[in-house]
């Protein structure tokens, strides 16, 4: 239907109709009316005001809606956020602080593996519409591993496992052994999680919480390698 959007009626009109479609939709499909607002509805906007030619641009419309659409969000308590036009899934805080913390380290040009892991295991986590706790688990633990291996190429170790040997070796001590066992738990359920790598159907399944647990831990160890490698410096958070 064509709505004439210069006439108080037309406008009116749209807003009842767009309000008795939204009603019939299922809610993840609300989500994607959301984001096709955003993306592909918003416009460049000028109406004249007491002859005077008001115009919005496609830009500040996007930005507006954004704002708008957010409000909602946490008014409503909803577990998602809308971020650069796409409604993502919401972590706890805690985690969303590692994460963001994780970036910054990750923003270190040595790091490039770990970097693409890392972005690998958000998108999987974040995607509302194909949310994949498995490889979550298995990219977040891949990004810490590739950052051991990074950050420290005088181990000359090609698994998880062998850094961490090096690293609480008596001779290096890069840190106890209790630490260690932090790194080695997550490296092991990566390699017999349920769905995971090659794990098995014995080995545990890679719940929601599980995943999100896993993200935040694998964000604080890359950190801490990260803050290994320049003790000196003020770390990049």
């Amino acid at each position: 239907m064509d709505y004439n959007n210069t006439t108080t009626q037309g406008e009116k009109q749209a807003k009842l109709d767009t309000e008795k479609y939204l009603d019939q939709l299922e809610w993840d499909r609300v989500y994607d009316f959301c984001e096709r607002l955003y993306g592909h509805l918003a416009q460049d906007i000028s109406r004249w005001y007491d002859h005077d030619e008001v115009t919005f641009t496609k830009a500040q419309a996007q930005s507006y809606i954004a704002e708008e659409l957010q409000r909602l969000f946490d008014e409503e308590g909803l577990g998602y956020d809308f971020q650069d036009g796409v409604v993502q899934r919401r972590g706890k805080r805690h985690t969303i602080s590692q994460i963001n913390k994780a970036e910054k380290a990750l923003a270190d040009q040595r790091l490039d593996a770990a970097r693409r892991h890392f972005s690998k295991a958000l998108r999987y986590f974040l995607d509302r519409k194909n949310i994949d706790h498995e490889n979550t688990v298995k990219e977040a633990v891949c990004a810490v591993e590739a950052a051991a291996k990074e950050l420290f190429p005088d181990a000359k170790v090609k698994t998880l496992g062998e850094f961490v040997g090096w690293a609480t070796s008596s001779d290096r001590n890069l840190f106890p052994k209790t630490i260690g066992n932090t790194f080695t738990g997550l490296y092991g359920f990566r390699n017999s999680g349920e769905g995971v790598a090659h794990g098995a159907a014995s080995g545990g399944a890679a719940t929601a919480e599980l995943s999100e647990y896993i993200l935040g831990i694998s964000a604080s160890q890359i950190i801490y390698l990260a803050d290994l490698t320049r003790s000196d410096e003020e770390p990049p958070f």
